[in-house]
């Protein structure tokens, strides 16, 4: 039991630090930040809960081979290999589900003049955080793929350390063959979530104007929360795997008694490199989790409100 239990939080220790994390977050000032009862808040409960049972459910299928769906022996090796880019994925078809409702069907009141973009409903810095993680994200790629060289197959995902004249070793790591489709899911996850910011914003204000402007920024926040956290797990991800590559270690004999070992130029990074992936993981989950407790801990709405 105690080595289940280990395996159980090494497998899964970003999770359940994200979990205590939006609890914490929830218990302090989270209450204030309920969606009210309706069809916003039960499709945001469905696309998170999916969201985040694909992903756990995908990656724990890895560690624990009875978890493994039906047939996956004959899927191709490499969706197992781009695992990396699993959390990107999943979060483009969450933001899109939460795209719904579309249209707010309430009666108009009166016409502002003030344009309305997708930015209109959420704050500046939450935007500003998501192009830190952005930019992080572009620059470790393209350093990472700049480190990497063609394996014996063609793909960009090999790292060698040159020991000496006739020595070398090598491993796997973050390079062009990973970051590449990364990178495309990144734009579009940014294309899909300026898209369905817009969609919120752009209908006419309702006849009840405050309620109506609440819950576009409530919608927007949970927008630009899973969007941050997709991108944050996704660079937890790429810290990890980076992790993996400096913990290289070779060794050769070096003339009848000697021996001499190498190690990456970054290895001492190595330790730092795991500890921020699995914080920053920790931290994306923290922001799904709390989307989700917003949406399924509602407030009652008022009569007037817009029944969305």
């Amino acid at each position: 039991m105690p080595d289940l239990v280990i395996l159980i939080w090494f497998s899964f220790r970003s999770i359940i630090i994200g979990l205590a994390l939006a609890v914490a977050w929830w218990l302090a000032r989270g209450r204030t930040s309920r969606l009210p009862s309706g069809l916003t808040a039960a499709v945001t409960v469905t696309a998170t809960s999916l969201a985040m049972a694909g992903l756990i459910y995908l990656n724990a299928a890895i560690g624990f081979p009875m978890l493994q769906p039906p047939l996956s022996e004959h899927l191709p090796l490499w969706v197992f290999e781009m695992r990396v880019v699993w959390a990107l994925a999943i979060g483009i078809l969450a933001i899109a589900l939460l795209a719904i409702p579309i249209g707010i069907h309430a009666p108009r009141g009166h016409a502002s003049l003030t344009r309305r973009t997708p930015f209109s409903f959420g704050p500046r810095w939450w935007f500003a955080g998501v192009t830190t993680i952005v930019g992080t994200i572009v620059t470790v790629s393209v350093l990472a793929g700049m480190a990497s060289e063609p394996d014996e197959e063609g793909l960009w995902r090999n790292y060698t350390v040159d020991a000496g004249s006739s020595i070398s070793f090598g491993t796997r790591i973050y390079g062009w063959y990973y970051s590449v489709p990364a990178l495309m899911l990144l734009a579009a996850l940014i294309a899909v979530t300026f898209v369905v910011l817009w969609l919120i914003a752009r209908p006419s204000l309702s006849a009840n104007h405050d309620d109506d402007v609440r819950m576009r920024h409530l919608r927007t926040r949970n927008i630009l929360a899973i969007a941050s956290g997709a991108l944050l797990i996704h660079l937890g991800s790429i810290f990890t795997s980076l992790s993996n590559t400096a913990s290289l270690r070779g060794g050769a004999a070096i003339g009848e008694n000697g021996w001499g070992s190498w190690t990456t130029p970054f290895a001492a990074m190595q330790p730092a490199l795991l500890y921020v992936g699995l914080g920053i993981a920790a931290l994306g989950y923290a922001l799904w989790f709390g989307v989700l407790l917003s949406a399924a801990l509602t407030r009652r709405a008022r009569a007037n409100t817009d029944r969305s």
